[in-house]
Protein backbone atom coordinates (compact mmCIF):
# COMPACT_ATOMS: atom_id res chain seq x y z
CA UNK A 1 0.00 0.00 0.00
CA UNK A 2 2.72 2.45 0.95
CA UNK A 3 3.87 2.75 -2.76
CA UNK A 4 0.60 3.10 -4.01
CA UNK A 5 -0.18 6.40 -1.83
CA UNK A 6 2.73 9.32 -2.31
CA UNK A 7 2.17 10.42 0.87
CA UNK A 8 3.30 7.11 2.60
CA UNK A 9 6.21 5.72 -0.02
CA UNK A 10 9.06 7.12 2.22
CA UNK A 11 7.98 4.55 4.76
CA UNK A 12 8.14 1.96 1.60
CA UNK A 13 11.69 3.37 0.77
CA UNK A 14 12.75 2.70 4.79
CA UNK A 15 12.08 -0.37 4.53
CA UNK A 16 13.32 -0.95 1.39
CA UNK A 17 16.56 0.03 2.38
CA UNK A 18 16.78 -2.27 5.84
CA UNK A 19 15.84 -5.28 3.11
CA UNK A 20 19.09 -4.05 0.99
CA UNK A 21 21.46 -3.55 4.24
CA UNK A 22 23.25 -5.90 6.08
CA UNK A 23 21.10 -5.41 9.08
CA UNK A 24 18.14 -7.49 8.35
CA UNK A 25 18.44 -9.28 11.35
CA UNK A 26 18.99 -6.12 13.61
CA UNK A 27 15.63 -4.77 13.65
CA UNK A 28 12.42 -6.23 14.16
CA UNK A 29 9.32 -3.52 13.34
CA UNK A 30 5.55 -3.29 13.22
CA UNK A 31 3.27 -0.95 11.41
CA UNK A 32 0.13 0.72 11.90
CA UNK A 33 -1.15 2.38 8.89
CA UNK A 34 0.55 5.84 9.81
CA UNK A 35 3.68 4.55 11.42
CA UNK A 36 6.43 2.63 11.74
CA UNK A 37 7.79 1.20 15.03
CA UNK A 38 11.01 0.03 15.18
CA UNK A 39 12.70 -1.89 17.72
CA UNK A 40 16.54 -3.89 17.80
CA UNK A 41 16.56 -7.33 18.30
CA UNK A 42 16.49 -9.34 20.56
CA UNK A 43 13.41 -7.18 21.41
CA UNK A 44 14.32 -6.58 25.08
CA UNK A 45 11.54 -7.34 28.09
CA UNK A 46 9.59 -4.16 28.28
CA UNK A 47 9.81 -1.82 28.55
CA UNK A 48 11.75 -0.73 25.79
CA UNK A 49 12.64 2.33 23.79
CA UNK A 50 11.81 2.23 19.84
CA UNK A 51 11.97 4.73 16.82
CA UNK A 52 8.63 5.75 15.54
CA UNK A 53 8.63 6.83 11.68
CA UNK A 54 5.24 9.13 10.97
CA UNK A 55 3.49 9.72 8.15
CA UNK A 56 0.22 11.79 7.29
CA UNK A 57 -2.48 10.82 9.61
CA UNK A 58 -0.36 9.74 12.40
CA UNK A 59 -1.36 10.72 15.80
CA UNK A 60 1.73 12.53 16.03
CA UNK A 61 1.57 13.91 12.38
CA UNK A 62 4.44 15.43 10.91
CA UNK A 63 3.89 19.04 8.62
CA UNK A 64 3.19 18.73 5.36
CA UNK A 65 5.79 17.26 2.84
CA UNK A 66 8.16 15.74 6.16
CA UNK A 67 8.80 13.13 7.75
CA UNK A 68 9.01 12.72 11.31
CA UNK A 69 11.08 10.31 13.34
CA UNK A 70 11.08 9.79 16.66
CA UNK A 71 12.97 8.34 19.70
CA UNK A 72 10.77 7.34 22.43
CA UNK A 73 13.18 6.53 25.48
CA UNK A 74 11.83 4.76 28.53
CA UNK A 75 13.90 7.07 30.25
CA UNK A 76 11.66 10.30 28.82
CA UNK A 77 14.93 11.60 26.83
CA UNK A 78 12.73 11.38 23.63
CA UNK A 79 14.28 12.72 20.56
CA UNK A 80 12.29 14.16 17.08
CA UNK A 81 13.01 15.51 13.92
CA UNK A 82 11.29 16.27 10.96
CA UNK A 83 12.93 16.59 7.41
CA UNK A 84 11.60 16.46 4.40
CA UNK A 85 10.41 13.46 3.43
CA UNK A 86 13.74 13.33 0.48
CA UNK A 87 15.48 12.89 3.87
CA UNK A 88 13.86 9.60 5.33
CA UNK A 89 15.71 7.20 4.45
CA UNK A 90 19.34 8.60 5.50
CA UNK A 91 16.96 10.00 8.47
CA UNK A 92 16.31 6.82 9.17
CA UNK A 93 19.37 5.33 9.44
CA UNK A 94 21.08 8.44 11.77
CA UNK A 95 18.55 7.24 14.25
CA UNK A 96 19.19 3.49 13.80
CA UNK A 97 23.05 4.30 14.51
CA UNK A 98 22.65 6.77 17.22
CA UNK A 99 20.19 4.52 19.30
CA UNK A 100 20.58 1.45 18.50
CA UNK A 101 24.10 1.16 17.35
CA UNK A 102 22.26 -0.41 14.13
CA UNK A 103 24.90 0.60 11.16
CA UNK A 104 23.21 -0.48 7.55
CA UNK A 105 26.70 -1.57 6.43
CA UNK A 106 28.01 -0.98 2.67
CA UNK A 107 24.70 -2.82 0.49
CA UNK A 108 22.65 -0.16 2.42
CA UNK A 109 24.97 2.72 1.50
CA UNK A 110 25.16 2.38 -1.85
CA UNK A 111 21.06 1.66 -2.58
Amino acid sequence: MADRYSQFRHMSDIVKSVLASDQTEALAACTSMHDLIVVPTPIPEPPYGVVAVRAPGSLREPGNGLVRIEHLSVTGHNDAIERPVADAVPLFWRFMIEKFGVDPGLRGRTQ
